[in-house]
């Protein structure tokens, strides 16, 4: 299970939609939505050990490929510095 934030800051995707690693369908999306303390959309997806911290990765919504990149965990904003921009 890896964390991934979507690129563009503005797509949610829903969940269910395939996770492309390297182009080629290597897991699925299990759940998203916008995080607000970080300030862009979070989903979580099944992935294989390879797609560590940092690796750009693809979801795949409504026929359309999304980039994501795999982010560490925990996504926190303890100060809200961003909440409170």
């Amino acid at each position: 299970m890896r964390c991934l934030t979507i690129d563009d800051g503005r797509t949610v995707v829903l969940g269910k939609e395939p996770v492309f690693v390297d182009g080629v369908a290597s897991g699925y999306v299990t759940s998203a939505a916008y995080g607000y303390t970080v300030g862009r959309p979070i989903a979580y997806a099944w992935l294989p050990a390879s797609a560590d911290v940092g690796s750009s990765v693809e979801i795949e919504y409504f026929g359309r490929r999304v980039a994501a990149t795999v982010a560490a965990e925990p996504l926190v904003d303890p100060g809200m510095e961003r909440i409170r921009r």
